[in-house]
């Protein structure tokens, strides 16, 4: 049976561009899996009348940021992620921008991956979903200024530092 942590392994393999993946992966029960499963989560919210998927990220100045897609490019989406531009990064929270090592500019492209893991439907925006999202490199790597990987990895050393305390972690945003 397929575990949440290898859901996560697949996710995190097919960012890595999948033409560079052996045939067999392409092929293989782990792949499957993942199609599968961003399959099934299209099924189930096309049942509850969803037409479109909310994914977001929060940016290093703390301001959520969305890209949109129909639910029918869904495990498009799943598997390829959707083009965001680096830029975002130079963006300070009054526009005026910085630079620095990972927050270039507008040279590149990452990727966003939604999370179907934690894909919700939204009650007070008829025909919406949300799923947060996780931001790659076009290598598949998670891109260094990515909120949510920092706040998994910081849950993880925090646990590891002081035992079984953290339970889970949140980013709120006004």
């Amino acid at each position: 049976p397929t575990t949440d942590l290898t859901a996560t392994v697949v996710a995190r393999a097919l960012r890595s561009s999948l033409r560079t993946l052996p045939t067999r992966f392409l092929e293989g029960p782990i792949y499957r899996a993942a199609m599968e499963r961003a399959r099934r989560t299209a099924v189930s919210l096309a049942a509850q009348a969803v037409t479109g998927v909310a994914v977001t990220w929060v940016d290093t100045s703390g301001v959520t940021r969305v890209k949109c897609v129909p639910l029918a490019r869904l495990e498009h989406v799943a598997q390829w992620g959707i083009g965001v531009s680096p830029s975002f990064d130079t963006f300070l929270v009054d526009d005026s921008s910085v630079h620095g090592r990972f927050a270039g500019g507008a040279v590149g492209d990452l990727r966003l991956y939604p999370d179907l893991t934690r894909v919700t439907v939204l009650a007070a925006q008829p025909g919406w979903a949300w799923a947060p999202g996780d931001r790659c490199g076009q290598d598949g790597r998670t891109h260094p200024q990515d909120a949510r990987t920092l706040a998994r990895r910081e849950v993880a050393r925090l646990a590891e530092s002081l035992g079984p305390v953290i339970r889970r972690a949140c980013t709120i945003n006004e």
